[in-house]
């Protein structure tokens, strides 16, 4: 992948992480107390925030899926060992260390977490409708969750796939997952038909990157005017609708266009590919896996805290997260790709 391609989902992965950042704060680090007026945009603060976590969703499924089909072409094979490997120390360290601070934090009482909260959010089961939920400081685990259920099933899907025509059967699968997530609609099931619509962003992420790369071509030069349509409808669509068209835009048209919007970032023009290829935004977004766990601290409810304070935890946590993208992310990541290399030369 060209290397404008990685810096240009970066930046859109640090968009992603604000889009959180900015729900987190508005409405539960207790702001609205001080500024009424956020209640009554609430629910277009919450679409918004949810929107941050689609973009992650239909950004990692691209990438995953790119590199699966890399394999693929290269070798002629793909290895389901060694793409877990890889996922494992991707994912799974950072979350289990700040899941370890938080456990130290709540033995002071300086948080408070179940040990039950704390096995179901490090199990990858926060997004499913347990008693005692996850706790508000890893309630956010939920999007880690679908990601990881994704990667169960995952891998057997994309082997089907490449059985036929790769980009049409997954095309497919999608299509069973916007039967399904309509059908539970109707059958009164919202849980359930949101799980369906979570890993359809995920799989809209994996179509995009199967295009054709003479397709993938006209995406990338998309004219500005259809790019910015597509943001200022999906932009109004969430700020204007009802709750009921909401659901089933998010079904219908919201993951294409997310995909629009985010594969189809119309850098050849030169001002928006200087800002996409800002090397400040690109790292920001490098570090956001970091940014996104441990901001639950940052943006969660204290009493007492004024507003500033919030913020200059925040920073706090981008500092926190640069340092430990590069003496603790990093190195686990190197480890997990010499691990998963390994398993490729032993297949």
């Amino acid at each position: 992948m060209p290397t404008k391609r990685i810096e240009h989902i970066d930046v859109w992965r640090f968009f992603a992480v604000m889009l959180v950042i900015q729900e987190h704060v508005l409405l539960f680090s207790g702001l609205d107390v001080n500024f009424p007026i956020i209640e009554t945009y609430s629910l277009q603060i919450e679409r918004f925030g949810e929107l941050g976590v689609l973009i992650f969703f239909s950004i990692s499924g691209f990438v995953i899926c790119m590199g699966l089909n890399s394999e693929k072409t290269k070798t002629g094979r793909v290895c389901l060992s060694a793409f877990c490997v890889r996922r494992f120390f991707r994912i799974v360290p950072p979350l289990w260390f700040y899941l370890a601070c938080i456990t130290v934090l709540s033995a002071f009482e300086m948080v408070n977490i179940s040990n039950t909260q704390l096995f179901t959010s490090a199990a990858f089961l926060c997004n499913l409708p347990f008693e005692k939920g996850c706790s508000r400081f890893a309630g956010h685990t939920w999007s880690l969750a679908y990601e990881e259920q994704f990667y169960l099933f995952f891998p057997l899907l994309f082997l089907w796939a490449f059985r036929g025509n790769k980009a049409a059967r997954i095309l497919a699968a999608m299509g069973v997952l916007i039967a399904g997530a309509l059908a539970l609609i109707y059958v009164k099931q919202p849980f359930w038909a949101d799980y369906c619509t979570y890993f359809l962003f995920l799989l809209t992420g994996c179509f995009t990157a199967l295009l054709p790369e003479n397709v993938m071509q006209k995406l990338r030069n998309l004219p500005f005017s259809i790019w910015f349509f597509a943001a200022i409808l999906l932009a109004s669509s969430m700020s204007f609708l009802a709750n009921e068209q909401d659901m089933f835009l998010k079904i219908l048209a919201y993951p294409f266009l997310v995909q629009v919007i985010v594969f189809g970032t119309p850098t050849h023009f030169a001002w928006v590919k200087r800002f996409f290829e800002n090397a400040s935004l690109s790292y920001l977004g490098r570090i956001s896996y970091s940014v996104y766990l441990w901001q639950e601290l940052a943006t969660a409810y204290y009493p007492n805290t004024n507003w500033w304070q919030t913020l200059s935890y925040l920073v706090l946590v981008f500092i926190f997260s640069a340092v430990s993208f590069r003496y603790f992310e990093m190195p686990l990541q190197r480890v997990g790709t010499r691990l998963s290399n390994n398993l490729k030369a032993a297949a």
